[in-house]
């Protein structure tokens, strides 16, 4: 650091000493120090050692260069001294002045970590709503699904009503149409039979009137025999044929 660029560290704003203190480091101390650390200066000064060892007879020549030597060893310790002392102020200024930076820096990154668990709380935050927007979007979702089953199992439910209406209209409906159907084909073989034992009757009467009494009463009575195993034959058929037409309806139905 040149001497030219030295700042006294003592600042008194507005003070007369600080004016002074500038003053001399800015236009006065820089000329001795560089007189002081002049290599020729320097040589000079270690030169007059030498003299001394020839003239020391010569007292006002002695006490001259001693008194030059010591003004100069004084002059160089206090520079050395002020210049120590000014380096030593500046060191604290700037560990001081470190200290305050670092002081700074650590609030500034405390700021910033504040900062960032901040963004972290807001993003943390953000996510939560996300993910109870994203719950409530399912459980509606779950509840319109909910609501769809429900529905189809009520159409489900409906359509079954219909069905087991619609199946037990058709098995009354076929249940009549056998019964019609039965009451139909037994009235015809009545009928049927009816008539025949009417002729045969009629039959028997005729023979009755053609033959004796006792041959009348034996062909009346074969003939009430035969006409009795007829029917019952023609019953038995009527009866095995309703009982085939009833299982053949109830197969259908079944199917």
């Amino acid at each position: 650091m040149s001497p030219s660029s030295t700042v006294h560290p003592i600042k008194r704003n507005g003070s007369k000493l600080h004016r002074l203190n500038t003053l001399l480091d800015e236009r006065v101390l820089p000329y001795p120090v560089k007189f002081l650390t002049n290599r020729v200066v320097i040589l000079a000064t270690l030169g007059l050692l030498i003299p001394l060892l020839f003239f020391t007879g010569n007292q006002s020549f002695v006490n001259t260069v001693n008194s030059y030597l010591n003004v100069m060893s004084v002059v160089v310790d206090s520079t050395v001294l002020l210049y120590a002392t000014i380096a030593d102020v500046r060191d604290r200024a700037a560990a001081k002045r470190a200290e305050e930076i670092a002081k700074t820096y650590e609030r500034v990154l405390e700021d910033r970590i504040q900062e960032r668990e901040d963004i972290a709380k807001a993003y943390e935050q953000v996510l939560e709503e996300r993910v109870n927007d994203r719950e409530e979007i399912a459980k509606t979702y779950e509840q319109v699904l909910e609501d769809r089953i429900q529905g189809r199992e009520d159409i489900a439910k409906a359509y079954e009503q219909v069905l087991e209406e619609r199946v037990q209209a058709d098995h009354e409906l076929i249940q009549q149409i056998l019964q019609n159907s039965i009451e139909n084909i037994l009235g015809g073989r009545l009928e049927k039979i009816r008539l025949e034992d009417h002729k045969q009757l009629e039959d028997m009467q005729q023979a009755v009137i053609a033959s004796n009494a006792a041959l009348r009463a034996e062909l009346a009575q074969k003939a009430l025999i035969a006409s009795n195993e007829s029917m019952r034959a023609e019953l038995a058929e009527l009866r095995a044929l309703v009982q085939a037409l009833y299982q053949t309806q109830v197969g259908k139905t079944d199917g």
